[in-house]
């Protein structure tokens, strides 16, 4: 019976994975956000010790960040980054190793909370569960992304008969420790939840305090969680976490270094990040939300009629809720309650699904679970055609190699807009070409002249500048904006225009 049940999930899980490389086929390049993990990981599994040129000393970011992330997905994807490099593929390549490796993590820790999903509520709410998840854009596409908080995610779930040391090395991510760390909650293993929320907070999202602290609250007044059985397990992980992560972090950052302690001071306690950009108070509530589930969200209120959900919920919105004292606001920043909202969700649909055979509206209302379905794969398709065309400086960067010779002795200056919009070390494959990222230059700068390209925006002011010296090489199309048109098939029509110049140095006559 155990055989049946777990090769009936067979297509689901082929489903997901399916769905996640595609969004990291088509989306192989990184942001700015993105750009501290994915360049320690780089210099990790390229420079090794020769912590020198690594690219934090250049470039350190506003806040320092946790090497441990990085050092952890360095160590899965390295034997596959080994072979790429004797099979000389592209350091591209092992870019996209890199992703698939964190995206394999998130992935695991989905599937260990759709296994808890089906125990506790049935095989038709984890089916649900998994299809909804695999229509939504956002949670896919942030799943294979070197974010500090997809690094957060896989620790929502494991079972106690995990090591904690597997633990650590398999479901490094915040995403996937998140769900580990809520399916933990949601069987009651105190001992696993309180060691991996404790793990996910000091080391990687200190605002997680919130979404755990909630859970931990509920378990104390419900009495399933005793205050001395909580500073057990508590006391142990906060020391062993802390020592960890300032341990490793001050011998890469070379300073004695809480990298978290310093996000969380620079954030919350000082409010810098309000430098950002701020929202209204309510914005994750009518725009987040909305944005990430899609007409999923209709469901949700409908599966509050099961009790149990409910307890599900209340720490989730109050999360959010609370967390949205900050003023400065992103979607990923609450990106840990997606699954939960559609552990919810599938619920709802489940009523109208297990119905179908009553009445007519139970059929009408199955084919509106389907239809939802359908329109979120639709809205999902239509943010990965945007989503492909929004990294210009990546895109650059690929056509230089294209377009000039291996052999060509090339100097390149990448700007600042190239190096947020893609570019990264893993694009630096010609170990006898050199790389610039300076941020200090302006296009009149004599210095300019030194170099043989230019990756920059495409400002008709700073090409203007660079006329004497530099000549178009390539232009490359990013995305604009999306028009709609009824009578246009498709109905939506996505605008690109120049946002990226490749320039070369003018050969004197």
């Amino acid at each position: 019976m155990a055989e049946k049940r777990t090769s009936s999930g067979l297509p689901l899980l082929f489903l997901l994975i399916s769905v996640l490389f595609l969004h990291l086929i088509i989306c192989p390049f990184a942001k700015v956000e993105e750009s501290f993990n994915l360049q320690a990981t780089h210099d990790i599994l390229y420079h090794r010790l020769d912590f020198d040129k690594y690219d934090h000393h250049e470039f350190p970011g506003v806040v320092p960040r946790t090497f441990l992330g990085p050092l952890l997905v360095s160590a899965l994807s390295s034997p596959f980054v080994f072979l790429s490099t004797l099979m000389d593929v592209p350091k591209l390549y092992s870019q996209l190793l890199v992703r698939a490796s964190l995206g394999a993590c998130v992935l695991g820790a989905l599937w260990h909370m759709q296994r808890e999903v089906r125990r506790q509520f049935g095989s038709t709410v984890a089916a649900l569960f998994c299809l909804i998840c695999a229509s939504q854009f956002h949670l896919m596409y942030y799943s294979t992304r070197t974010l500090p908080n997809v690094f957060a995610l896989p620790v929502g779930e494991v079972s106690s008969n995990f090591d904690s040391l597997v633990l650590l090395y398999y479901y490094y991510s915040t995403l996937s420790s998140v769900l580990l760390a809520f399916t933990s909650w949601m069987v009651q293993n105190h001992s696993s939840f309180i060691s991996l929320s404790a793990l996910v907070i000091i080391v990687f999202r200190s605002e997680l305090c919130i979404f755990m602290g909630l859970m931990l609250v509920m378990s104390l007044l419900s009495r399933r969680l005793g205050l001395l059985q909580l500073l057990f397990y508590a006391a142990p992980a906060g020391i062993l976490s802390l020592a960890l992560t300032v341990t490793v972090d001050s011998l890469f950052w070379r300073k004695l270094l809480w990298p978290e302690g310093q996000v969380l001071w620079y954030n919350t306690i000082l409010n810098k990040s309000s430098s950002w950009g701020t929202s209204p108070f309510l914005w994750y509530f009518y725009s987040s939300v909305p944005r990430a589930l899609g007409c999923t969200l209709l469901f949700v209120p409908l599966g509050l009629f099961d009790r149990r959900m409910k307890l599900l919920l209340l720490p989730t919105v109050g999360f959010i809720l609370i967390y949205s004292l900050l003023p400065h606001k992103e979607l990923r920043f609450i990106i840990y309650t997606f699954p939960v909202f559609n552990i919810v969700a599938a619920r709802g649909c489940s009523f109208i699904i297990c119905n179908y055979q009553k009445s007519w509206i139970y059929k009408l209302g199955s084919a509106v679970v389907v239809g939802q379905l359908l329109i979120n794969t639709a809205y999902s398709s239509l943010c990965l055609y945007v989503s492909h065309h929004n990294y210009p400086g990546g895109r650059g960067l690929q056509e230089l190699h294209r377009l000039v010779p291996a052999t060509a002795d090339v100097f390149v200056h990448i700007d600042t807009f190239a190096a947020e919009t893609g570019v990264s070390r893993f694009l630096e494959q010609n170990n006898k070409w050199r790389y610039d990222k300076r941020e200090d230059l302006s296009p009149t700068n004599p210095e300019m002249k030194m170099y043989s390209h230019l990756l920059l925006e495409a400002n008709a002011t700073k090409m203007q500048l660079l006329h004497d010296t530099h000549k178009p090489l390539a232009f490359i199309q990013g995305y604009s904006n999306i028009a709609f048109n009824i009578f246009h098939f498709p109905p939506v029509i996505v605008h690109l225009e120049r946002k990226a110049v490749l320039m070369e140095r003018r050969t004197k006559a």
